[in-house]
């Protein structure tokens, strides 16, 4: 029997402790093509879909161009990531509260599947999830709720039944937007950051996340 209740994972900062490996990938790319990055701007807009981070650094970028620029960026993720990536406390004991109290679960990612495949495989988790979603999936990235509509559609359960978690403010402006609730972890930003978080955990081995779920 389908799940009447889902709770839908952002994967970086979320499950994956990525983001060391990320931002390092994007400052190697910028050596190679943004060398007048502002300091600091790929913290700032760490969780944004890679549109709209090379955007703001290679302005009028022809279609083309872009899509080598943000597959060289993904490959020297790729490269620093693949063997070292860990999963983030309270993942797997919460993935197995969900599949006793019968929730669905997904994963709604702004990153290539390629990516996605690569986390998911090495952390040995890539069966737990009814649904993934990651860039390739939807048209538009977070803040736009589409990612997270395409995953309540898929698991097919209603967009209110779901709970969203996750660890960036455009994350949870899209959880806002589709009619979710969420969970907002503070493994990137800090707690003044996720206001749009019905809940703020340091942790998702909290107690209190399950409570959230069921409410």
């Amino acid at each position: 029997m389908p799940s009447d209740r889902a709770v839908l994972f952002d994967l970086d900062g979320v499950i994956v402790d990525s983001r060391e490996h990320h931002l390092a990938a994007w400052e190697a790319w910028a050596l190679e093509h943004a060398p007048d990055a502002p300091d600091g701007y790929f913290h700032r807009s760490f969780g944004l879909r890679n549109d709209a981070i090379i955007g703001g650094v290679r302005p009028g970028l022809a279609p083309g161009a872009f899509r080598r620029l943000a597959a060289r960026k993904e490959a020297l993720f790729r490269e620093r990531a693949r063997g070292r990536l860990t999963v983030l406390p309270g993942v797997r004991e919460l993935l197995d509260w969900l599949d006793v109290h019968a929730v669905a679960a997904a994963v709604v990612t702004s990153t290539p599947r390629a990516n996605l495949d690569l986390a998911l495989d090495t952390l040995g988790l890539a069966r737990r999830f009814g649904a993934l979603v990651a860039e390739e999936d939807a048209t538009k990235g977070k803040p736009d709720p589409e990612g997270f509509l395409v995953a309540a559609h898929r698991l097919g359960v209603a967009a209110a039944a779901c709970v969203v978690i996750e660890d960036a403010p455009a994350g949870l402006q899209a959880a806002k937007a589709a009619g979710m609730r969420a969970v907002g972890v503070t493994t990137t930003r800090p707690a003044p950051d996720l206001g749009d978080a019905g809940l703020v955990v340091d942790s998702l081995a909290e107690e209190v996340v399950r409570q959230f779920i069921l409410r």
